[in-house]
Protein backbone atom coordinates (compact mmCIF):
# COMPACT_ATOMS: atom_id res chain seq x y z
CA UNK A 1 0.00 0.00 0.00
CA UNK A 2 1.70 3.38 -1.04
CA UNK A 3 1.45 6.06 2.17
CA UNK A 4 -0.26 9.05 1.43
CA UNK A 5 1.87 12.50 0.82
CA UNK A 6 2.38 14.67 3.66
CA UNK A 7 0.41 17.26 4.15
CA UNK A 8 3.48 19.63 6.02
CA UNK A 9 6.93 19.71 5.52
CA UNK A 10 8.35 17.71 8.57
CA UNK A 11 11.72 19.77 8.61
CA UNK A 12 10.28 22.96 8.69
CA UNK A 13 6.33 22.83 9.23
CA UNK A 14 5.75 24.54 5.72
CA UNK A 15 2.44 23.11 4.28
CA UNK A 16 3.07 21.36 1.01
CA UNK A 17 0.52 21.60 -2.09
CA UNK A 18 -2.06 18.86 -2.97
CA UNK A 19 -0.38 15.89 -5.31
CA UNK A 20 3.00 14.05 -5.05
CA UNK A 21 5.91 16.19 -3.77
CA UNK A 22 9.35 16.06 -4.31
CA UNK A 23 11.17 18.43 -2.08
CA UNK A 24 9.90 21.72 0.32
CA UNK A 25 9.93 25.14 -1.64
CA UNK A 26 10.73 26.61 1.80
CA UNK A 27 13.67 24.56 3.40
CA UNK A 28 14.51 22.46 0.45
CA UNK A 29 13.66 18.79 2.74
CA UNK A 30 13.64 16.27 0.12
CA UNK A 31 10.48 13.75 -0.03
CA UNK A 32 10.66 10.23 -0.69
CA UNK A 33 8.88 9.02 -4.38
CA UNK A 34 7.54 5.49 -3.28
CA UNK A 35 6.44 5.46 -7.06
CA UNK A 36 10.08 6.49 -8.61
CA UNK A 37 12.50 4.69 -10.37
CA UNK A 38 15.68 3.93 -7.91
CA UNK A 39 18.96 3.48 -9.58
CA UNK A 40 21.90 0.97 -7.72
CA UNK A 41 22.15 3.49 -4.97
CA UNK A 42 18.62 3.29 -4.10
CA UNK A 43 18.07 7.23 -4.64
CA UNK A 44 15.58 8.37 -7.33
CA UNK A 45 16.87 8.06 -10.98
CA UNK A 46 18.12 11.25 -12.67
CA UNK A 47 16.77 12.81 -15.29
CA UNK A 48 19.51 13.72 -17.50
CA UNK A 49 19.67 15.78 -20.62
CA UNK A 50 15.85 15.07 -22.15
CA UNK A 51 14.18 18.32 -21.28
CA UNK A 52 13.67 21.07 -24.28
CA UNK A 53 12.71 24.64 -23.24
CA UNK A 54 11.52 27.70 -25.58
CA UNK A 55 14.87 29.68 -24.97
CA UNK A 56 17.24 26.64 -26.09
CA UNK A 57 17.14 24.28 -29.38
CA UNK A 58 19.18 22.04 -27.44
CA UNK A 59 18.11 19.98 -24.97
CA UNK A 60 18.72 21.06 -21.18
CA UNK A 61 19.80 18.92 -18.07
CA UNK A 62 17.48 19.02 -14.86
CA UNK A 63 20.04 19.38 -12.02
CA UNK A 64 19.42 19.40 -8.49
CA UNK A 65 20.46 16.34 -6.11
CA UNK A 66 17.29 14.01 -6.52
CA UNK A 67 14.44 16.09 -7.60
CA UNK A 68 12.37 15.51 -9.71
CA UNK A 69 9.25 17.68 -10.85
CA UNK A 70 7.30 17.58 -14.18
CA UNK A 71 9.15 19.46 -16.92
CA UNK A 72 6.87 19.11 -20.28
CA UNK A 73 5.44 22.18 -18.85
CA UNK A 74 8.50 24.24 -16.66
CA UNK A 75 8.36 27.98 -17.84
CA UNK A 76 11.61 29.87 -17.99
CA UNK A 77 11.88 33.32 -16.39
CA UNK A 78 10.66 35.73 -18.90
CA UNK A 79 8.00 33.56 -20.62
CA UNK A 80 5.17 33.47 -18.39
CA UNK A 81 2.39 35.16 -19.71
CA UNK A 82 -0.85 34.79 -17.86
CA UNK A 83 -1.92 37.75 -15.98
CA UNK A 84 -1.66 36.17 -12.69
CA UNK A 85 1.81 34.59 -10.93
CA UNK A 86 2.40 31.01 -10.91
CA UNK A 87 0.94 28.81 -8.43
CA UNK A 88 1.19 25.77 -6.68
CA UNK A 89 0.35 23.27 -9.91
CA UNK A 90 2.77 25.48 -12.22
CA UNK A 91 6.49 24.39 -13.06
CA UNK A 92 8.75 27.62 -13.18
CA UNK A 93 12.43 27.03 -14.36
CA UNK A 94 15.49 28.52 -12.98
CA UNK A 95 19.18 29.08 -13.99
CA UNK A 96 21.77 28.74 -11.23
CA UNK A 97 25.01 30.17 -12.64
CA UNK A 98 26.76 27.90 -14.28
CA UNK A 99 29.70 27.06 -16.33
CA UNK A 100 30.37 24.54 -18.91
CA UNK A 101 34.10 22.75 -17.96
CA UNK A 102 35.31 19.42 -19.43
CA UNK A 103 32.72 16.94 -19.00
CA UNK A 104 30.00 19.07 -16.73
CA UNK A 105 29.59 21.84 -14.97
CA UNK A 106 30.99 24.45 -12.43
CA UNK A 107 30.10 27.25 -9.94
CA UNK A 108 32.56 29.62 -8.71
CA UNK A 109 32.91 32.39 -6.58
CA UNK A 110 32.67 35.76 -7.95
CA UNK A 111 30.27 34.32 -10.88
CA UNK A 112 27.34 34.37 -9.72
CA UNK A 113 28.07 32.76 -6.19
CA UNK A 114 29.41 33.56 -2.92
CA UNK A 115 31.09 31.46 0.01
CA UNK A 116 28.80 30.47 2.87
CA UNK A 117 31.08 28.63 5.13
CA UNK A 118 32.70 25.70 5.73
CA UNK A 119 32.89 22.73 8.33
CA UNK A 120 34.63 19.98 8.93
CA UNK A 121 33.36 16.58 8.02
CA UNK A 122 35.60 13.90 9.24
CA UNK A 123 39.05 14.09 7.57
CA UNK A 124 37.37 16.63 4.66
CA UNK A 125 35.78 20.19 5.10
CA UNK A 126 32.89 20.80 3.35
CA UNK A 127 32.84 24.12 1.49
CA UNK A 128 29.06 25.75 1.26
CA UNK A 129 28.02 28.15 -1.10
CA UNK A 130 24.86 30.37 -2.17
CA UNK A 131 23.27 31.91 -5.30
CA UNK A 132 20.96 34.21 -5.32
CA UNK A 133 18.62 33.39 -8.80
CA UNK A 134 15.09 35.66 -9.47
CA UNK A 135 11.89 34.03 -11.54
CA UNK A 136 10.16 36.61 -13.78
CA UNK A 137 7.43 36.93 -15.93
CA UNK A 138 6.93 38.23 -19.40
CA UNK A 139 6.49 42.31 -19.07
CA UNK A 140 3.33 43.11 -18.41
CA UNK A 141 1.95 39.85 -17.18
CA UNK A 142 2.15 37.91 -13.74
CA UNK A 143 1.20 40.66 -12.03
CA UNK A 144 4.55 41.88 -11.94
CA UNK A 145 5.73 39.69 -9.33
CA UNK A 146 9.06 38.28 -9.34
CA UNK A 147 10.32 35.17 -7.63
CA UNK A 148 13.81 35.40 -5.49
CA UNK A 149 15.37 31.90 -4.90
CA UNK A 150 18.38 31.23 -2.87
CA UNK A 151 20.00 27.57 -4.26
CA UNK A 152 22.84 26.16 -2.01
CA UNK A 153 25.80 24.03 -3.06
CA UNK A 154 28.98 22.29 -1.35
CA UNK A 155 32.38 21.01 -2.21
CA UNK A 156 34.50 18.49 -0.50
CA UNK A 157 38.06 18.95 -0.20
CA UNK A 158 40.82 17.25 2.30
CA UNK A 159 41.93 18.85 5.64
CA UNK A 160 44.01 22.09 4.67
CA UNK A 161 42.39 22.75 1.08
CA UNK A 162 40.34 25.20 -0.30
CA UNK A 163 37.20 25.48 -2.63
CA UNK A 164 36.18 28.26 -5.27
CA UNK A 165 33.60 26.17 -6.41
CA UNK A 166 32.22 23.04 -6.97
CA UNK A 167 31.54 20.95 -9.56
CA UNK A 168 29.58 18.02 -11.21
CA UNK A 169 29.28 15.89 -14.47
CA UNK A 170 26.70 16.03 -17.67
CA UNK A 171 25.32 12.31 -16.55
CA UNK A 172 24.24 13.04 -12.91
CA UNK A 173 22.43 16.02 -10.87
CA UNK A 174 24.14 18.83 -9.28
CA UNK A 175 24.68 19.16 -5.83
CA UNK A 176 22.25 22.10 -5.37
CA UNK A 177 19.14 23.09 -3.49
CA UNK A 178 17.06 25.61 -3.33
CA UNK A 179 17.10 26.74 0.81
CA UNK A 180 14.76 29.63 0.24
CA UNK A 181 12.08 30.81 -2.23
CA UNK A 182 9.86 34.02 -1.57
CA UNK A 183 7.32 36.00 -4.33
CA UNK A 184 8.30 40.24 -4.24
CA UNK A 185 5.92 42.74 -5.56
CA UNK A 186 7.28 45.65 -7.89
CA UNK A 187 8.01 48.04 -5.10
CA UNK A 188 10.58 45.03 -3.90
CA UNK A 189 8.43 44.03 -1.17
CA UNK A 190 8.63 40.05 -0.01
CA UNK A 191 4.77 38.78 -0.25
CA UNK A 192 4.66 35.93 2.95
CA UNK A 193 0.62 34.75 1.50
CA UNK A 194 1.32 34.64 -1.48
CA UNK A 195 1.24 31.01 -2.72
CA UNK A 196 4.46 29.42 -4.22
CA UNK A 197 5.00 27.28 -7.47
CA UNK A 198 6.72 24.26 -7.92
CA UNK A 199 10.91 24.97 -8.55
CA UNK A 200 12.74 23.16 -11.63
CA UNK A 201 16.51 23.76 -11.40
CA UNK A 202 17.84 23.81 -15.04
CA UNK A 203 21.51 23.95 -16.00
CA UNK A 204 21.73 26.82 -19.12
CA UNK A 205 21.67 25.84 -22.65
CA UNK A 206 24.65 23.84 -23.12
CA UNK A 207 25.54 23.60 -27.09
CA UNK A 208 27.85 20.70 -28.43
CA UNK A 209 30.83 22.15 -30.07
CA UNK A 210 34.30 20.76 -31.42
CA UNK A 211 35.38 18.69 -28.00
CA UNK A 212 32.05 17.67 -27.24
CA UNK A 213 31.71 15.67 -30.66
CA UNK A 214 33.50 12.86 -31.84
CA UNK A 215 34.44 13.58 -35.64
CA UNK A 216 36.63 13.96 -37.91
CA UNK A 217 37.26 15.57 -41.68
CA UNK A 218 37.45 13.06 -44.32
CA UNK A 219 40.03 12.41 -47.24
CA UNK A 220 38.48 13.15 -50.25
CA UNK A 221 40.54 14.07 -53.81
CA UNK A 222 39.66 17.65 -55.03
CA UNK A 223 36.71 16.86 -57.24
CA UNK A 224 34.61 14.77 -54.63
CA UNK A 225 35.58 17.40 -51.81
CA UNK A 226 33.58 19.73 -54.40
CA UNK A 227 30.61 17.66 -55.14
CA UNK A 228 30.43 17.04 -50.98
CA UNK A 229 30.12 20.71 -50.11
CA UNK A 230 27.56 21.20 -53.08
CA UNK A 231 25.41 23.87 -51.35
CA UNK A 232 27.75 25.20 -48.64
CA UNK A 233 27.72 29.34 -48.43
CA UNK A 234 31.39 28.94 -47.97
CA UNK A 235 32.45 28.17 -51.15
CA UNK A 236 36.54 27.92 -52.10
CA UNK A 237 39.49 26.19 -50.24
CA UNK A 238 40.31 27.47 -46.62
CA UNK A 239 43.51 26.12 -44.30
CA UNK A 240 43.67 26.41 -40.73
CA UNK A 241 44.19 29.51 -38.77
CA UNK A 242 46.04 27.72 -36.33
CA UNK A 243 48.49 25.38 -37.48
CA UNK A 244 46.48 22.16 -35.87
CA UNK A 245 42.46 21.13 -36.35
CA UNK A 246 41.82 22.00 -32.92
CA UNK A 247 39.23 23.46 -30.75
CA UNK A 248 39.60 27.14 -30.39
CA UNK A 249 38.28 30.19 -28.15
CA UNK A 250 36.65 32.59 -31.41
CA UNK A 251 34.79 35.75 -30.67
CA UNK A 252 31.60 33.82 -31.07
CA UNK A 253 32.38 31.19 -28.46
CA UNK A 254 34.30 27.38 -29.38
CA UNK A 255 35.12 26.82 -32.93
CA UNK A 256 37.85 26.40 -36.04
CA UNK A 257 39.01 29.17 -37.69
CA UNK A 258 39.35 28.89 -41.91
CA UNK A 259 41.11 31.82 -44.16
CA UNK A 260 40.72 31.19 -47.63
CA UNK A 261 43.12 30.05 -49.75
CA UNK A 262 43.95 31.77 -53.29
CA UNK A 263 41.82 30.31 -56.17
CA UNK A 264 45.21 29.14 -58.15
CA UNK A 265 45.80 26.69 -55.07
CA UNK A 266 42.24 25.39 -55.11
CA UNK A 267 42.58 22.79 -57.86
CA UNK A 268 45.96 21.13 -57.01
CA UNK A 269 49.53 22.41 -56.15
CA UNK A 270 52.16 23.14 -59.15
CA UNK A 271 55.21 20.39 -59.46
CA UNK A 272 57.68 22.60 -57.92
CA UNK A 273 54.85 23.24 -55.23
CA UNK A 274 54.96 19.50 -54.41
CA UNK A 275 58.78 19.24 -53.63
CA UNK A 276 57.97 22.02 -50.77
CA UNK A 277 55.00 19.99 -49.51
CA UNK A 278 56.10 20.07 -46.18
CA UNK A 279 56.12 23.64 -46.32
CA UNK A 280 52.33 24.39 -47.72
CA UNK A 281 49.45 24.20 -45.81
CA UNK A 282 46.61 21.37 -45.88
CA UNK A 283 43.63 22.46 -47.94
CA UNK A 284 40.23 22.07 -46.76
CA UNK A 285 36.63 22.87 -48.06
CA UNK A 286 34.04 23.52 -46.04
CA UNK A 287 29.86 22.48 -45.61
CA UNK A 288 28.21 25.40 -44.40
CA UNK A 289 24.98 25.70 -45.08
CA UNK A 290 23.24 28.65 -42.93
CA UNK A 291 26.30 30.95 -42.37
CA UNK A 292 25.75 34.36 -40.02
CA UNK A 293 27.67 36.98 -41.57
CA UNK A 294 28.83 40.11 -40.65
CA UNK A 295 31.59 42.42 -39.99
CA UNK A 296 34.30 41.62 -37.31
CA UNK A 297 34.23 45.26 -36.09
CA UNK A 298 30.40 45.30 -35.47
CA UNK A 299 30.29 41.55 -33.54
CA UNK A 300 30.89 43.48 -30.43
CA UNK A 301 27.68 45.73 -30.72
CA UNK A 302 25.82 42.38 -31.70
CA UNK A 303 27.17 40.42 -29.10
CA UNK A 304 25.85 43.26 -26.08
CA UNK A 305 22.32 42.53 -27.58
CA UNK A 306 22.25 38.67 -27.20
CA UNK A 307 23.68 38.92 -23.96
CA UNK A 308 20.68 41.02 -23.09
CA UNK A 309 18.40 38.75 -24.95
CA UNK A 310 19.63 35.56 -22.73
CA UNK A 311 19.17 37.77 -19.64
CA UNK A 312 15.95 38.42 -20.54
CA UNK A 313 15.15 34.71 -20.41
CA UNK A 314 17.14 34.59 -16.83
CA UNK A 315 20.02 33.21 -18.26
CA UNK A 316 23.37 34.86 -17.07
CA UNK A 317 25.83 33.59 -19.37
CA UNK A 318 29.63 34.88 -20.60
CA UNK A 319 30.06 36.80 -23.65
CA UNK A 320 31.22 33.01 -25.31
CA UNK A 321 28.17 31.15 -24.24
CA UNK A 322 25.70 33.70 -24.71
CA UNK A 323 26.96 33.61 -28.73
CA UNK A 324 26.64 30.23 -28.89
CA UNK A 325 23.48 29.99 -27.30
CA UNK A 326 22.32 32.24 -29.36
CA UNK A 327 23.49 31.30 -33.06
CA UNK A 328 22.07 27.69 -31.89
CA UNK A 329 18.84 29.21 -31.53
CA UNK A 330 18.73 30.92 -34.55
CA UNK A 331 19.83 27.95 -36.30
CA UNK A 332 23.55 29.73 -38.19
CA UNK A 333 25.93 26.46 -38.45
CA UNK A 334 29.45 28.81 -39.03
CA UNK A 335 29.81 32.94 -39.15
CA UNK A 336 31.78 34.63 -41.40
CA UNK A 337 33.17 37.90 -40.50
CA UNK A 338 34.21 40.01 -43.11
CA UNK A 339 36.56 43.10 -42.77
CA UNK A 340 39.04 40.74 -40.19
CA UNK A 341 42.32 42.15 -41.18
CA UNK A 342 43.35 43.73 -37.74
CA UNK A 343 42.50 40.21 -36.03
CA UNK A 344 43.15 37.73 -38.70
CA UNK A 345 45.22 39.39 -41.22
CA UNK A 346 42.78 38.39 -43.78
CA UNK A 347 39.66 40.22 -45.44
CA UNK A 348 37.69 37.30 -44.83
CA UNK A 349 37.23 34.84 -42.14
CA UNK A 350 35.19 31.62 -41.31
CA UNK A 351 34.57 29.85 -37.85
CA UNK A 352 32.92 26.17 -37.86
CA UNK A 353 31.63 24.94 -35.11
CA UNK A 354 32.28 20.88 -35.72
CA UNK A 355 35.25 19.02 -36.93
CA UNK A 356 33.03 17.14 -39.45
CA UNK A 357 32.15 20.04 -41.74
CA UNK A 358 35.14 20.22 -42.85
CA UNK A 359 36.76 17.80 -45.31
CA UNK A 360 40.26 17.84 -46.34
CA UNK A 361 41.72 17.83 -49.96
CA UNK A 362 43.78 15.24 -51.28
CA UNK A 363 46.63 15.91 -53.72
Amino acid sequence: MVPRPPKFCTNCGTALPAGTVRFCIACGHPFHDPTAEHDDEGAPGITGPTVRLANARVAQQVIGGTVKLPVSGAVPPGLWVRDEAPGPEDVVAIYPPLRPVSGGWSGVIGRGWQQAGSEAKGSQMLFHFLAEVTWFPANGCGAGLHLRTEVAASSRAWEGKGRRGFRFGLRRDGPMQITTAAWHNPAGQRLANQPLPQIQLMAPPRVPRVSDLDDAPELMVAPEAALWVQGSQAPGAYRLYRDQLMQEHTPVGRGITLIPLREGREHGQPWWGKLLAGALPLRYRARVLHPFVCGLAEWAGRLHTIREEARSLGLDLDPALAAEWWLDRQGYDGVIFTAAQERYAAERVLIVFQRGQLVKIKD
